[in-house]
């Protein structure tokens, strides 16, 4: 339903029930027809969702702040249960010293180490589902695969698997409203915490991985110690449970579309651009949240100040004004527009560890695996800020 009060174009669309979460680019479809921008009443935010204004906000950080929190709760109005990310939910100038950090990490050499260790885990990883032959991919391949990876390269300890689902679960249920699972999740919070902190302290990481080089830049005087901690804290937020659902999406696309496998398998090297075009098919961060800073006019509608605007990552992708044929899954496409990662100052700082570890996975995928096809109906786990899958049943065939 919609309607039009004094301008203002209203709709009583949920992003965050769950009929939306399961089926959301029908959803899409109906708000970009109302127009670029649209106050949902259900929630008493702003919705924006065709590519070019989703990428205007995220762009446009003076009036669209982070500093308003990543999720549905209002910093400038309300409090959090948790200390806002120095690297998720501050904007700059304050924000560049240590996304600045972070970006040194990525090196050419440090990304050519990661290339090689994680090729040697998905090699091994994918060679044992292949001669299992049925599997249920996700606790098989998805989860192990950044599960192991992802440490590594940190240097930090093995990641215990519900710790991480329970942690994940916290960070990303935070971006809507509060549910009694988000309630059961945070009554482990003290719990989880703890286990994060030891995780992120120095003395529980390897001398050679990112969390060092993090502390380094600390002795450096480039950001105090407590920062590092903290820094190290918002990479596993934000770096584990992305990829995981990234890599499920992806998986599952491949062996729904057997043309775009076929197209792989034959050739591993677009084992990069179908990552890319999952990204912008099926994106696991489907949407991201702004806060306003002043009262202004946006696109025909009048934004009052500190008021959420939700930007609808997921639907950017499937714009018809911004991609041809945008629900069709093709891994040719020329992607030269991404949106799946953000932009602007705050776009992901870590997408070239992520998009490197996609293109091994599906590299490795197309060069030791001929048969890939679903087997049985695949199952989503609906967090509100991610969108990734809990099973997804397979048969794989091994290349002779």
């Amino acid at each position: 339903m919609t309607i039009i009060t004094d301008k203002r174009v209203v709709s009583d669309l949920d992003p965050f029930s769950a009929e939306f979460r399961a089926d959301p680019y029908r959803y899409y479809a109906q708000l970009r027809a109302l127009g670029p921008v649209v106050w949902l009443e259900k929630h008493n935010i702003w919705v924006v969702h065709h590519y070019d204004q989703v990428r205007t906000v995220l762009t446009d950080w003076q009036r669209f702040s982070n500093a308003g929190g990543g999720g549905l709760t209002n910093y400038f109005k309300d409090k959090n249960w948790r200390q806002p990310s120095i690297i998720l939910e501050v904007d700059p100038p304050d924000h560049d010293r240590t996304r600045k950090v972070l970006m040194r990490l990525f090196t050419p050499g440090a990304l050519q180490k990661m290339r090689t260790e994680f090729t040697g885990v998905a090699d091994d990883l994918i060679s044992r589902a292949t001669e299992r032959g049925r599997i249920e991919a996700v606790s098989e391949l998805v989860l192990p695969f950044p599960m192991k990876v992802f440490p590594d390269a940190v240097g930090m300890p093995p990641l215990d698997r519900d710790m991480m689902l329970v942690y994940g679960g916290m960070v990303f249920g935070a971006f809507g409203p509060r549910t009694p699972w988000y309630d059961q999740l945070l009554s482990r919070a003290e719990e989880v915490s703890a286990w994060v902190d030891a995780h992120c302290e120095r003395s529980a990481l390897t001398d050679d991985g990112l969390g060092a080089a993090m502390y380094a830049a600390a002795d450096r005087g480039e950001i105090t110690h407590a920062e590092a901690k903290l820094l190290v804290r918002s990479f596993l937020s934000a770096g584990v449970d992305t990829t995981i659902d990234s890599i499920g999406l992806c998986l599952r696309a491949l062996a729904e579309h057997p043309a775009q496998w076929a197209l792989l398998r034959e050739d591993p090297s677009l084992a990069r651009a179908a990552f890319e075009e999952a990204t912008r098919y099926d994106s696991s961060s489907q949407s991201l949240f702004r806060t306003t800073t002043e009262d202004f006019e946006f696109e025909g509608q009048r934004l009052g100040k500190h008021e959420k605007v939700l930007v609808l990552i997921g639907s950017a992708g499937r714009d018809p004004l911004a991609w041809e044929e945008p629900d069709r899954f093709d891994i040719r496409r020329r992607i030269t527009r991404q949106i799946g990662y953000g932009a602007g100052p705050h776009a992901c700082v870590a997408q070239m560890m992520a998009r490197l570890e996609g293109e091994v996975f599906f590299r490795t995928l197309a060069e030791k695996v001929d048969r890939l096809e679903t087997d049985g109906p695949s199952e989503l786990r609906l967090h509100p800020g991610l969108r990734g899958l809990t099973s997804l049943p397979l048969v794989l065939g091994g290349k002779q």
